[in-house]
């Protein structure tokens, strides 16, 4: 008789929501308020906040909908809300609750504030069109965003001191590429300082250090979510193949399990740990076999800034 298959789940030993995405929750299901654009990107968790009756704004365009329904309340979304915005918020007597992400506003934002009073110009690596991003820009008088090779070229060539950070959520390769390739062709004295948040940095090794050995990965969070889809990518350096991104249970393929024996599981900083359980279980319920789940080292998130200081190189 033919033994019966096996299949070891692993989680990666960080996975799913961080304290930042955490308060947000729990600042909007309190407050019960408009959000200014979707909470955080995970389609499960703006669902579940539709659901309750909180209405979901256009991010940049909401304010005219506050003023036609006679709101004088409104909540900002954890990748934070442009400064000039959050004014305009206060002279229309429009009262918000900033569920804007900790790491940025007690820690990226002070080094920007830190750095532009020093003289520095800061170039911030990150896509400009993402809402941390758009946001971020807004603390500082003297910045530059950057996020390939060709928009560095096009920077002036001399703007005096120059500071790299980054978004909290890019790859640690893509951010060193980039202060690489600037001082290669821009500015040579540059300094350049990891400001990727805690958790992100965290999960990113998980998934490095899980995608090495592991047969598949299943990376899960929205479509939309810069720090899932960067997991995703990091697992694909080691399983090009068998990397897939899903943000609901029902997007596992039966084939994605045949012959495999090891499957990891990653989840972004947006991602509930209720939905982390759920893919485990569709994937025990499809599986032609017997499903073992090994657990990573749970690691709590310690909301220190100065103490996890970032990285020059």
């Amino acid at each position: 008789m033919q033994d019966e298959p096996t299949l070891e789940i692993i989680v990666a030993s960080s996975a799913g929501t961080c304290f930042g995405v955490e308060a947000a929750i729990e600042i909007a299901e309190h407050q019960k308020k408009p959000i200014l654009g979707p909470l955080v990107h995970n389609p499960q968790i703006v669902s579940d906040l539709a659901r309750e009756g909180i209405p979901i704004l256009e991010r940049y365009e909401g304010m005219q909908f506050l003023k036609d329904q006679g709101h004088n309340e409104v909540i900002i979304t954890a990748h934070g809300y442009p400064k000039q915005l959050k004014e305009e918020l206060t002279s229309r007597g429009i009262k918000f609750h900033d569920a804007t992400c900790p790491v940025l506003l007690k820690w990226v934002y002070r080094k920007m504030e830190r750095f532009e009073k020093e003289g520095y110009h800061i170039i911030l690596v990150g896509d400009p069109e993402h809402a941390e991003i758009i946001a971020s820009r807004s603390y500082s008088q003297c910045i530059s965003v950057v996020y390939s090779e060709e928009e560095i070229d096009a920077l002036p060539d001399n703007l005096g001191m120059t500071v790299a950070i980054c978004q909290t959520t890019i790859t640690k390769e893509k951010f060193q590429r980039l202060v690489d390739y600037i001082r290669e062709s821009k500015y040579p004295d540059l300094r350049a300082v990891d400001t990727r948040c805690k958790p992100v940095k965290n999960q990113q090794e998980a998934v490095q250090d899980l995608a090495q050995w592991v047969d598949a990965m299943l990376v899960i969070g929205g479509f939309n979510s810069s720090n899932t889809t960067n997991l995703a990518r990091l697992s694909s350096e080691f399983l090009p193949d068998n990397t897939y991104h899903i943000d609901s249970p029902s997007l596992i393929q039966q084939e994605w399990l045949d012959g495999i024996s090891h499957l990891g599981i990653a989840a972004g900083t947006s991602t509930p740990k209720s939905q982390i359980e759920d893919v485990k279980n569709r994937v025990a319920e499809m599986f032609k076999g017997k499903v073992v789940v090994r657990k990573g080292n749970s690691e709590d998130d310690i909301m220190s800034f100065e103490a996890d200081a970032a990285v020059e190189f």
